[in-house]
Parts: structure tokens; sequence; C-alpha cells
């Protein structure tokens, strides 16, 4: 966030010039949201300051533009070991069967993150 790395007091305009937004409507939108999810609070002159970030932000990594779940990277990475796993070396259906029951956590964990983080933009 660059409001975090600036380190001062913003105002709209100064937050609009910041991210270079071509309207100070648009700043103020951002603004009014980033306040709304308690990452940021506006002080008595009317000036925006970055809050510490929450300890549930560090289960999420922006990628892009989206916030997507730490875990689905793992979740994604053990499937696709397990599933290039299993077409090359042929194992027995034990194998395959602890393999997936080895990555099913991943895929649970990750749909409660999910909606942890559908929660948390919400507000």
């Amino acid at each position: 966030m660059r409001i975090r790395s600036y380190g001062k007091p913003l105002s709209v305009r100064g937050f609009q010039k910041l991210m270079n937004y071509s309207s100070p409507g648009k700043a103020q939108r951002v603004l009014s949201r980033l306040e709304r999810i308690g990452l940021i609070e506006k002080n008595s002159s009317n000036e925006y300051i970055a809050k510490d970030l929450p300890p549930q932000l560090g289960m999420y990594v922006v990628f892009r533009g989206y916030i997507i779940p730490r875990v689905l990277i793992y979740a994604t990475y053990a499937t696709a070991t397990a599933i290039v796993y299993t077409a090359l070396a042929k194992p027995n259906m034990n194998i395959a069967l602890l393999l997936m029951a080895l990555i099913i956590p991943y895929w649970v964990e990750t749909i409660k993150v999910a909606k942890i983080a559908k929660e948390l933009l919400k507000t």
C-alpha cells in the first residue's frame, strides 16, 4: 500500500496525486472503502492515516490486483505434483489414495480462508 509507505497523513488531494488518479471523487471512494474495512483512519483535520494491518491479511497474497488465499498456492502446487507423480510413476491405488488424502485438507482450508476473505471485503 502506497499510503503506508508514505508515512504521513494525507488529504484526499494528496492521495489523488500519490495514486495518480484523475479525479478526487475516485480517490475519496477508495479512501472511504479503505476506512470502512479498517485499513486507514481519518483524523480531526480530515486527513487519512494508515493503520497497522490486521493479522488476518497475512493469509492472503495480492497478485495482479486480486486478493488470493496463500493456501491456494500450496493446494495448487500439491495437487499438480500429485497428478504429475501419478501420471508418470503409475503407483498402486493405495499410494494414489494417500496422496488424495494429503491434498484434501489444503482445499478445505482454501475454502475456509476464501469465505473469511469474502466477509472481510464485504464490510
